[in-house]
Formats: structure tokens, C-alpha cells, sequence
């Protein structure tokens, strides 16, 4: 698993973005295609208020998210994609971009944040640093506030430990959804849903999508979702679909 100063130079420097991050949301067609299809299903009753976005890179969903809130302010380890955010979305007064360690988020008052989201990005973070982001969370989210946390559940398995990690995309086989469960209940909060899903061609449930909430002492709902990736291709081909003039 790379380092917090390794994914720092990964961002920086070394990946140079062929298409401004639009590139992962290729099973689905697009990053639009892939918000509306999958991703805003998912969280729309919790887009209000001021929403922290964790790690948004080039601003795939930041652009989405943006139409949602009364302000967001997105926080990246990497100073190249906290730039290039603050260039994309200059025009937008109520969104803000700043580089953090990786771990706090200590630019951030506390119970100011109403909806944290962070998709794509946390499942190559190991536990301890998902573990810190929950106990940030814990801080800044307002009490009742929700985040959708998108993390590693490779380390449910076993397996992996036999395996190249390649070829389970670089998921941290230190995190699992268990573990999700218990940082947020150490923190005081609660995971309301937890969704296992596969990613890629392989179909082992090496993802999960936790819904956490800043309120102890709630049963969370957990879903295994082993067709997410057949949603994705289904959610391409209706998008790519072009009206035919019937004349």
C-alpha cells in the first residue's frame, strides 16, 4: 500500500491525468452518466447545506455536488488537484479547495459540515487512515449530519495475501466493512447502510459504500450488491442511446 507521501507524489507528479479523471467513470460512459445513474440514487437525501468533499481530484463529481449545496469545500492531500479545482470552479464563490495531510482535516470547524462525500478515492486508503478520517468526521459533521464514504472491503478476504494486488485494483487489504463499522462507533456516529459491491470484471464484493451518521446507537442495514457492475454497463448503454429521427 502506498504511503501518504507516495500517493501525495502519485497525484503531484507522477499520473498526468489523460482525461482529467474523467477516465474512471468509463464503465458507465461518463462522469455524468455515472452520477445520475449511480451515485446521486444513492445520496440525494442528504445533499444540503455545506458538503465536504474528501479527495476530489479534478472535480469529476465536485461538479455535481456544487449544484447540490449552499457551499463545498473539497479537501485533497495533493496540491496539484487542489489547484487545478480552484481554476476549474473560479467562477464559483461558495466552493473552496485546500490541501490537507492526508488524514485531518483541521481547516474545518466543528458540526459545520451537513453532507461529507467521498467516492473513488478512500478504497486505496488503509485503515488507519480511513480511521482517522471517521474521527475528523465525527468532529465536523453536525450532529444528524450523513457522509458517504466509498472504502476498501479487501480486507474481508483472505485471499489477497496470495494474490497480486493489481488485480483488485489496488484496494487497501487493511480495511474491510467491519472495520468501517467499528471506527464510526468508536467515534460516536453510526453506519445506517453499508453497501458490498465488486468493481471491475471480478465479483468478489472487494468495495463497500458506507452511509455513516452522526448519531450513536443505530442498526445499520448491510446489502451485498453483486450485481453493481452489470448496473454500470446497463447504465452506459442507456446513456449512450441517441434519439432516431423517425424521419
Amino acid at each position: 500500500m502506498a504511503s501518504i507521501e507516495e500517493n501525495r507524489q502519485i497525484w503531484n507528479t507522477t499520473y498526468d491525468w489523460p482525461q482529467a479523471g474523467d477516465e474512471w467513470s468509463a464503465h458507465w460512459g461518463s462522469p455524468r452518466a455515472q452520477w445520475e445513474g449511480c451515485i446521486l440514487p444513492r445520496i440525494f437525501p442528504f445533499l444540503k447545506g455545506r458538503i465536504l468533499e474528501i479527495a476530489p481530484g479534478y472535480g469529476r463529481f465536485t461538479q455535481f455536488l456544487q449544484i447540490q449545496c449552499a457551499s463545498l469545500i473539497g479537501i485533497d492531500l495533493a496540491q496539484s488537484c487542489v489547484e487545478h479545482c480552484k481554476k476549474r470552479f473560479g467562477d464559483y464563490g461558495n466552493l473552496e479547495f485546500k490541501v490537507n495531510d492526508g488524514l485531518t482535516l483541521p481547516m474545518l470547524d466543528d458540526a459545520s459540515i451537513d453532507f461529507a462525500f467521498s467516492f473513488d478515492s478512500l478504497v486505496h486508503a488503509d485503515a488507519d487512515t480511513v480511521s482517522s478520517y471517521v474521527s475528523e468526521l465525527a468532529r465536523v459533521l453536525k450532529p444528524g449530519g450523513v457522509g458517504l464514504i466509498h472504502h476498501s472491503n479487501l480486507g474481508s478476504f483472505l485471499f489477497w495475501r496470495m494474490v497480486k494486488r493489481r488485480l483488485f485494483h489496488w484496494r487497501a487489504p487493511s480495511m474491510s466493512a467491519y472495520k468501517m463499522r467499528e471506527f464510526a462507533e468508536r467515534s460516536g456516529m453510526s453506519c445506517l447502510q453499508q453497501e458490498l459491491i465488486p468493481w471491475g470484471k471480478g465479483s468478489r464484493l472487494i468495495d463497500c459504500m458506507s452511509t455513516i451518521i452522526n448519531r450513536p446507537g443505530t442498526a445499520c442495514v448491510i446489502i451485498g450488491n453483486h450485481r453493481f457492475m452489470e448496473e454500470a454497463a446497463a447504465i452506459k448503454r442507456i446513456s449512450s442511446c441517441r434519439l432516431i429521427d423517425p424521419n
